[in-house]
């Protein structure tokens, strides 16, 4: 009994000296701070949940929008795919070890056609395989691969060649054309000067008649000569090594122009054939002064040497060449002349053509005409 009153008056003694409110609990936190600490874990909690809805709704929204960009995705696949399978052209695509992984329908019908083309052995530009015309394009991919874009051209190679011929007879018809015409005009006063000498008997007409019979088959002759050298040119002069000016001068004379009339700048040994040379620029002078008619024509020319290529320049100070000419200068019988054969300018492209060389109508902008002659500096075939 006396023990028990001992407790009761200790315990007494306590809560007399600590309050309720500051009575010491387990872990060591007051009253106070637990019950603000619940109300943190609370709020935390709330955020927490409030956060993890968003998320929720996030990655809800997320996957709705991942789903339809797989959705394009898938389409636009199906739409590419629909695409290379209808085209025209060949594609064929190849991992990095170059193992086929996709082709389309002109692959599988290329590839029957080839007897099995070994996709891998083609190399980019143009071949024959198995008598298949190809052009082959590489595209390297990022992932090591690649894609090989083929066309068929056999199709094409075969209208090309028609068309080639088409032009061909084309020409040979338009040249046949301009033969007989030609030809006919110096035959029709051959054949009329020929039936007046059966009309008289008049020794002094009979003579003048008969020159004029042979200026006709002269003329005839003339065109026939120029057919012949423009069929085969090769029957030339060996190349030579001569001054520009003296080959121009002597042109000069021959296209009946006065030394006043033709100004020549520098001087310059060129190595040339000197006759195609020079019957070059005889049609060029002539033509220069027949366009200007009575007018007496002036003409500047000059020479270089530009690389490997020695270029003549004449420019004369006439009408020029007309515009609907200007694309068809160089084609036989195309003259704008009423007596022209149209056989000069086509003759010396010809020939300058077999040498290595070109003429060519230049600054169709500025008055008169400008050709520009080049030819090689080594003669085709070696000095």
């Amino acid at each position: 009994m006396k023990t028990d009153s001992m407790k009761g008056a200790v315990m007494k003694s306590t809560s007399m000296q600590i309050g309720p409110q500051e009575a010491i609990l387990s872990g060591g936190l007051t009253g106070s701070e637990l019950a603000e600490g619940f109300s943190s874990f609370v709020a935390a909690a709330r955020r927490l949940e409030a956060s993890h809805a968003r998320l929720a709704a996030r990655a809800e929204a997320i996957d709705l929008e991942l789903a339809r960009t797989n959705e394009r995705l898938r389409r636009t696949l199906d739409e590419r795919e629909a695409i290379l399978g209808a085209l025209p052209v060949a594609v064929v695509a190849l991992d990095a070890d170059g193992a086929v992984v996709w082709r389309n329908a002109e692959a599988e019908r290329i590839e029957v056609a080839t007897a099995g083309i070994g996709w891998t052995q083609l190399d980019a530009g143009e071949s024959r395989v198995a008598g298949v015309a190809l052009r082959v394009q590489r595209v390297p991919l990022p992932t090591g691969g690649g894609l090989l874009v083929i066309e068929d051209r056999s199709r094409v190679v075969s209208l090309e060649q028609e068309v080639e011929r088409l032009d061909r007879l084309a020409g040979l018809s338009e040249l046949a054309l301009g033969v007989a015409h030609e030809i006919r005009n110096p035959l029709h006063g051959v054949a009329g000067y020929a039936s007046l000498m059966e009309r008289t008997d008049d020794p002094a007409q009979l003579r003048r008649f008969a020159g004029r019979v042979r200026e006709g088959i002269a003329a005839a002759d003339e065109i026939v000569a120029a057919m012949l050298a423009f069929a085969r040119p090769e029957g030339r002069a060996a190349a030579a090594l001569r001054p520009f000016g003296e080959i121009l001068e002597q042109a000069r004379i021959e296209a009946g122009l006065a030394r006043t009339q033709l100004v020549f700048d520098g001087e310059l040994a060129v190595l040339c054939d000197p006759t195609v040379l020079g019957r070059v620029l005889v049609n060029l002078l002539r033509n220069a002064q027949e366009a200007c008619g009575e007018r007496p024509v002036a003409v500047q020319g000059s020479v270089a040497r530009e690389s490997d290529r020695l270029v003549a320049t004449l420019v004369d100070d006439g009408p020029g060449v007309p515009e609907a000419l200007a694309a068809r200068l160089f084609d036989p019988f195309v003259s704008s002349k009423e007596r022209g054969s149209g056989l000069g300018l086509a003759l010396s492209a010809r020939a300058l053509a077999f040498l290595g060389g070109r003429i060519a109508l230049v600054d169709r902008d500025l008055p008169g005409a400008r050709f520009r002659i080049e030819w090689p500096s080594t003669p085709k075939g070696g000095a």
